[in-house]
């Protein structure tokens, strides 16, 4: 089976199991109110979707980004709550790269529920980030996504002194983390205080581990870029299949108003931006084991058209929907907040533009 093969299965299994999940009333309630369901989380475990791209050793799969991108697919369409991105692939992505991850591995063999606490993803200002100081950690991280407000175990991402990944714990002494809300209805999140908390290092202090973490977080926000991009096209798809459907079955002056020109090209153009999306997804993971720069600039890429597409397909079906989009109790409109809320993930479609603009002009990047 190809690897093209297996991220189809994989979306397709998602969806069968999302498919039963939701049919489940008090799974549904509990994803509409609180935006978290532990239910939800157990069987997304017992599934094995944690368990793609965990290494041989610990009982994973073994498999990389393509692989899982179908699971973050289905997760779009069907507005998963919860920290996926960061059990699923940044824990295995670090366990495989760093050099002390004994605390990591029980916490993965227990089962854990983790968190990656890294503020690029909202694109904080560096100098608040988290940083090292007598062998302690101070600075904040502004968003961190969790599961039901509660943040358990933190993979701290830190850039100063020296580029490096940690583990910490929200029980110790010198961590705070205060829930934050969040207009997304597939996300809780929280904002996390280090003064002067413990933490424990998955990188030896050594010659050439700096070099090394700091592949490893590059890789790591490439494939938040990549699988956020493909969670989004998820997201604008279902936006998009929806607003088709009611274009077909919503009559007006005795016809489907999908029959006035005006509606037709609205969903001729949705659809050619969701079409661009998904090209720039795959080509994203086309590229994902070349070159480390082009990498980078494929997920880049994905990412900006995403968030660009998702903004515009989910506006675009909200119009085609007319007023009844924009009452609390009709449910798209939860999909587009969803989409706005991907939006800035790891940079918006004008930051990333302006990243991929000086690498091209600065760093001698052909297009």
């Amino acid at each position: 089976m190809t690897a093209s093969s297996y991220a189809t299965e994989f979306e397709v299994a998602a969806m069968e199991l999302l498919d039963a999940q939701m049919a489940r009333g008090p799974i549904r309630e509990q994803r509409e109110k609180a935006g978290w369901s532990e239910s939800l989380w157990a069987a997304f475990v017992d599934a094995g979707w944690l368990d793609v791209m965990l290494p041989d050793d610990l009982g994973g799969l073994g498999l990389g980004i393509r692989e899982i991108s179908g699971i973050f697919t289905a997760a779009g369409k069907q507005l998963v709550p919860g920290p996926l991105f960061d059990n699923a692939v940044a824990v295995p992505l670090v366990v495989s790269g760093a050099t002390r991850t004994e605390h990591l591995r029980a916490l993965v063999a227990g089962r854990k529920r983790i968190s990656l606490a890294d503020g690029a993803a909202s694109s904080q200002p560096a100098e608040s980030r988290p940083r090292i100081a007598d062998g302690r950690l101070f600075g904040s991280v502004d968003l961190v996504r969790c599961g039901g407000g509660t943040v358990e175990h933190l993979l701290v991402v830190v850039e100063h002194p020296e580029p490096t990944l940690v583990m910490a714990s929200t029980a110790t002494a010198g961590l705070t983390s205060r829930h934050r809300r969040s207009f997304d209805p597939a996300a809780e999140c929280a904002q996390v205080v280090f003064d002067g908390a413990e933490f424990e290092p998955l990188f030896e202090n050594r010659s050439g581990e700096p070099e090394r973490a700091a592949s490893r977080i590059t890789q790591l926000r490439d494939a938040a870029r990549l699988l956020y991009a493909h969670e989004a096209a998820g997201t604008a798809r279902h936006l998009l299949d929806s607003a088709v459907s009611y274009a077909k079955e919503r009559e007006q002056f005795g016809r489907p108003i999908g029959a006035f020109q005006a509606v037709a090209h609205l969903l001729a153009t949705l659809a050619t931006r969701q079409l661009t999306l998904e090209a720039a997804c795959e080509q994203g993971l086309d590229l994902w084991d070349g070159d480390p720069v082009r990498r980078g600039v494929a997920a880049a890429t994905a990412k900006a058209i995403a968030a660009d597409v998702g903004r515009s397909v989910g506006e675009g079906a909200l119009q085609v929907h007319g007023g009844i989009a924009f009452t609390h109790e009709f449910p798209l409109h939860r999909w587009h907040l969803h989409a706005l809320s991907l939006q800035g993930l790891y940079g918006d479609q004008r930051v990333l533009a302006a990243e991929l603009g000086h690498l091209l002009l600065h760093e001698g990047l052909e297009p």
